[in-house]
């Protein structure tokens, strides 16, 4: 994965990987287990530095195809062929809510890249031997009944790198007791995934104002729970990568949910992290906190319960408190949500 000029994909092509954006998303057709109902199934992915420094975002992804239009309309022609949603301010975003006619992609793995992790293990601190790679490994069995036969799989860096990094995706299945597949209905991401095909950043998207995504589900769900990830970008002091901010989250008008996405771990991770910047004070820069992600990790989910939801039409909103803006910096969160259900 980096940021070159490359030709455009006009076709798509199975059993290729191909490459959008400047390089910067993969996507492969693959061929996954028709019956997966006796597995837990887990993404892995090994990654590392073939030229970036820094810390980046990351994400495993799928595009569902089964409504009239998908996220791989905006690869191929464009993200002004992606339903777009308008901020209060009239700002637009493309294809990150759910409509009649469109499902966002659903994320299953929000991951960020160390510091520069093999390429850059000629840079020697006292006591750390770096290793060669890190690994990321997240179970991801909710989303079954959308992991089988022919599925769309995605990865993306954002980064604007030459060299970039490199990656190795499995989808990995252990044999575990036979169980009924949830309902899965992608509502949203936030994640500009097309970033480097012009896909806005959400800079705007909360600020005085709420994400707000209405949706319809063709039938009950019972122990229903939204499936919620969610980081804060702005890395400078005053950058809500720095700074806690409530995440809040409102059913049909209703707060089901308040929390802060807040790392206070990220310094057991400074082993992966070897082009970190360290600080007269003996921290170095992957060692800080952050909202919710740390350099060299997978940024888990966070389980929202819902309860029953009856078949027909529902609203959820999510509410963040984002930081102004500072001269040419600004904030913005990456915010994913999916209902699974029985």
């Amino acid at each position: 994965i980096y940021f070159r000029d490359i030709p455009k994909v006009t076709n798509l092509e199975n059993e290729k990987v191909l490459r959008f954006a400047q390089g910067s998303i993969l996507l492969k057709k693959v061929k996954l287990p028709e019956d997966n109902s006796g597995y837990s199934i887990f993404t892995e992915l090994s990654h590392y530095s073939e030229g970036d420094a820094y810390d980046r975002t990351g994400s495993v992804f799928i595009i569902p195809t089964n409504s009239e239009q998908s996220f791989i309309d905006g690869l191929l022609n464009g993200k002004e062929h992606l339903p777009q949603y308008f901020d209060k301010d009239k700002k637009q975003y493309e294809g990150m809510v759910v409509t009649d006619d469109y499902l966002p992609p659903v994320e299953l793995m929000r991951f960020y890249t160390s510091f520069g992790v093999h390429g850059y293990n000629h840079i020697e601190v006292a006591n750390y031997n770096w290793p060669d790679s890190v690994i990321f490994k997240q179970e991801v069995t909710d989303y079954a009944s959308m992991l089988k036969g022919d599925v769309w799989v995605g990865i993306w860096i954002g980064n604007y790198v030459h060299d970039g990094h490199n990656v190795t995706l499995d989808i990995k299945y252990y044999p575990q007791t036979v169980s009924t597949p949830k309902k899965v209905y992608p509502l949203f991401t936030t994640v500009n995934i097309m970033e480097m095909a012009g896909q806005a950043y959400p800079e705007n998207l909360f600020r005085n104002d709420s994400l707000t995504v209405n949706f319809s589900i063709g039938e009950d769900v019972k122990n229903g729970y939204i499936r919620y990830i969610s980081t804060g970008h702005g890395g400078w002091g005053g950058g809500d990568e720095f700074n806690p901010k409530m995440n809040e989250i409102f059913l049909n008008g209703d707060r089901i949910a308040a929390y802060t996405p807040w790392r206070e771990d990220c310094g057991s991770y400074r082993e992966l992290n070897p082009a970190s910047g360290n600080f007269a004070n003996g921290l170095s820069s992957s060692d800080l906190s952050r909202s919710g992600w740390c350099p060299g990790t997978v940024s888990y989910p966070v389980y929202i319960h819902v309860g029953d939801l009856k078949a027909g039409d529902h609203q959820i909103k999510v509410a963040i408190p984002v930081g102004d803006p500072a001269a040419n910096s600004l904030s913005y969160w990456c915010i994913s949500g999916v209902l699974v259900g029985e």
